[in-house]
């Protein structure tokens, strides 16, 4: 599966995040922490590359992305609920606690990033890519999902609650623990090792007639 990749200018401004309180165009290079609390809100943030930033003292409300890249970023409890993120790059990022309810996702991928308690209920997902990365405990509820690719995804005690899945393969994650509703689970794609985790969830036992 392939998803629209961030497009970024060939040469970007190296800034200081808080120029965008200056009112600033937001394209640009940000590899500098603040040292106090800034609010950014109701803004697009355009073609942005933000590496090693700790965003604790950076507080996002009513953010929109698009074509931005997070790479070796701390986004914990940052909340994207009800905005729109726009081919975007999680990238070796700390996102635990991260909220999208209610928000629209097209080609975003998070590729090797601890998000734990992610919670994605109500969202839109259309082109959405995660590769080792760490989804325990994550919630889909109503999300409306396609063209997903999870390859090597914790997803330990996660749960897909009244979310379509049909086609989507999970034959090279960890699913221990997942919850699946009836209509989550119809026509996703396991490997059978997988089949007897979710299985033993269901209450079914299965009979060794070796034993």
């Amino acid at each position: 599966m392939k998803i629209k990749e961030v497009m970024l200018p060939p040469v970007l401004e190296e800034k200081l995040i808080s120029s965008i309180l200056d009112g600033e165009e937001t394209a640009g290079k940000y590899t500098k922490n603040v040292d106090q609390e800034i609010t950014l809100s109701d803004m697009t943030l355009d073609s942005c590359f933000f590496e090693h930033i700790n965003f604790h003292l950076v507080h996002l409300e009513n953010v929109e992305l698009v074509d931005v890249i997070f790479e070796g970023c701390d986004l914990s409890n940052q909340i994207f609920d009800k905005v729109a993120l726009y081919r975007v790059v999680f990238r070796n990022c700390k996102m635990i606690g991260v909220s999208f309810i209610d928000a629209s996702l097209h080609d975003v991928r998070f590729e090797n990033c601890i998000t734990r308690y992610l919670n994605f209920a109500s969202a839109t997902v259309n082109g959405f890519m995660v590769q080792s990365s760490d989804f325990q405990e994550a919630s889909f509820l109503e999300t409306k999902v396609k063209n997903v690719l999870f390859d090597d995804v914790k997803f330990y005690q996660a749960e897909f609650l009244m979310t379509k899945l049909s086609g989507v393969d999970f034959s090279t994650c960890d699913l221990m623990g997942v919850i699946f509703d009836f209509f989550s689970l119809k026509g996703i794609i396991i490997d059978s090792f997988q089949s007897e985790c979710l299985v033993g969830m269901l209450g079914v036992q299965i009979k060794n007639y070796d034993e």
